[in-house]
């Protein structure tokens, strides 16, 4: 009715804006913030909440243009620069939004909001190491905390530091006991670091949460392989296979897990499977001869390997005696 008397009261349509995001209206409000940004250009609030509107509808484009006016009218705003440097990162453009948490950071060093954004930026940049120190900033009460614990574990892991990455992931489980990935790769950095006890414990913790996990399976099916207790590999394996996993290297290692228990027929139908998804993997070629011999089928046996030297000649070398001249 305010409205309606006076088209331009600005306390009307700042309690209309008001009510539009309370009712999740984003339409709405970004029809009042658009009102408000032409009645009084030069009042922040106006830009920055016409911004948030257009970002709410997925705009991404017309957020961007919003908080830049927000930004030029309020330069130490860091909340600004961080809202316009995730809305360029939804359009890809990431080294504009770098650009933007780096300003909103110089503003505000601890706001954890800007620590993480700019650090998953630096990690989609290939600045791995910058990014792990941001990470670390981010207070432990803010609440994205347990998401950067998880991805400092993920970023030690890839470059090696296996205690390090183990207790991130450690300090996630902690944190969040129902997270199968945090357990699943606590696993991957206990098995690298060379202790099979931890990374069967939080391998089958990742199975109780999420008992269709292939990847846990398939873990559990490395130890079992490492520690040559191939009765359990050889049940993992399996598993994997029964659960729709495809793969090479699986039905491979499926074959040699037979060959080694002196299932040749089993090893055969593996090994065969292997070479249906790759042609061309010259050691399940090899290995097939090998069980094929095994089995007196040994003119069958010598074409698998004639196929297996001529796909990797080096295997010559190692299984075979050298052709006499």
């Amino acid at each position: 009715m305010l409205v309606e008397l006076q088209p331009e009261s600005t306390v009307a349509i700042e309690a209309l804006a008001t009510l539009a995001f309370a009712d999740g209206d984003f339409l709405a409000a970004a029809r009042h913030c658009r009102s408000l940004s032409e009645i009084a250009p030069d009042r922040f609030e106006n830009w920055f909440n016409l911004g948030v509107a257009y970002h709410k509808l997925g705009n991404h484009e017309k957020a961007v243009q919003a908080y830049r006016q927000a930004t030029g009218l309020k330069p130490d705003c860091a909340q600004a620069h961080l809202n316009l440097g995730v809305a360029l990162q939804e359009l890809s453009d990431l080294p504009s939004a770098r650009a933007c948490y780096e300003k909103a950071l110089e503003v505000d060093p601890g706001q954890a909001g800007v620590l993480w954004n700019l650090a998953l930026v630096l990690e989609q940049q290939g600045e791995r190491n910058w990014a792990e120190k941001l990470y670390e900033r981010i207070p432990e009460e803010a609440s994205e905390s347990c998401d950067a614990i998880f991805r400092l574990g993920y970023l030690r892991l890839l470059r090696g530091d296996y205690i390090g990455s183990a207790t991130s992931f450690e300090t996630c489980v902690r944190m969040r006991p129902e997270w199968p990935e945090a357990c699943l790769n606590a696993g991957i950095a206990y098995a690298r670091l060379g202790d099979p006890e931890n990374a069967r414990r939080y391998f089958q913790e990742a199975l109780m949460i999420r008992p269709d996990s292939s990847d846990a399976v398939r873990g559990l099916a490395a130890l079992a392989l490492e520690q040559q207790d191939f009765v359990e590999a050889y049940e993992l394996h399996r598993r994997l296979i029964e659960m729709g996993e495809r793969g090479p290297e699986l039905f491979y290692n499926a074959g040699l897990i037979c060959q080694k228990r002196g299932q040749n027929e089993e090893a055969v139908g593996y090994y065969q499977q292997a070479l249906a998804e790759d042609p061309e993997f010259a050691e399940a070629l090899l290995n097939l001869g090998h069980a094929l011999m095994a089995l007196g089928q040994e003119e069958e046996a010598r074409s698998y390997w004639r196929r297996a030297i001529r796909e990797k000649p080096e295997l010559a070398q190692t299984y075979f005696e050298p052709a006499a001249s």
